[in-house]
């Protein structure tokens, strides 16, 4: 699928670099400028990012119809208080991935689900058993019939999120009740934090599997 790679058409990059020790990282970066032969994108400053240039980098870049992927040579950052600078060659093509940035990872975490049954208020203390920018899996001690819409509080690591979901089905796999949620109503910050945990998650993962 043809991308034309024109500011407007972006929502925003992921770098994907590695240090010193061949580990992988990724920085959420926002683009700047598009030159004739260059990109200048920019990320909030955290912290000093040890970067040695220049370097073949990976980038996601996520527009409205969907995630493309590339690779450019990253040749210079610069520290711009309260941004880092990243300037890298043009990339000369990009590949189609998918119509949308959800990447599903295991995490175990509280989470509390409200819902109404026979016109009762009910509340579930539950444990997360998976979770995307998409949705998330809990996990059931028993098989509930959950109405078509639920509320979700998930009690994440620095961060409680709060949602209004869609019930998809409960599976029954590898011994365990797992009920399926779709979420239709979230603030676009906590969507962009549980994609943060996603690609941490993604990136420990993969630094696992170099060892």
């Amino acid at each position: 699928m043809k991308f034309d790679l024109s500011k407007e058409n972006i929502n925003y990059l992921k770098i994907t670099y590695n240090d010193k020790d061949g580990f992988a990282h990724c920085v959420k970066s926002a683009i700047r400028l598009i030159g004739e032969y260059e990109l200048l994108a920019s990320a909030k400053f955290d912290e000093e990012l040890s970067i040695e240039t220049p370097q073949e980098v990976e980038l996601g870049i996520a527009c409205d119809n969907g995630l493309y992927k590339s690779k450019a040579v990253l040749q210079k950052v610069e520290k711009n208080s309260p941004y880092i600078m990243f300037t890298m060659l043009k990339p000369e093509e990009m590949e189609y991935q998918q119509k949308r940035e959800y990447f599903r990872v295991k995490l175990q975490e509280d989470a509390t689900v409200y819902y109404a049954e026979n016109e009762q208020k009910k509340k579930l203390s539950a444990v997360t058993y998976d979770i995307s920018a998409n949705g998330v899996r809990i996990e059931l001690d028993e098989k509930i019939d959950f109405p078509e819409e639920v509320k979700i509080v998930l009690y994440l690591p620095q961060k409680t999120v709060e949602a209004l979901a869609k019930y998809v089905r409960i599976d029954d796999e590898d011994k365990k009740l797992k009920a399926s949620f779709h979420f239709i109503d979230i603030a676009q910050s906590d969507l962009d934090y549980i994609s943060q945990i996603c690609f941490a998650k993604q990136l420990e993962e993969r630094r696992k599997n170099l060892l």
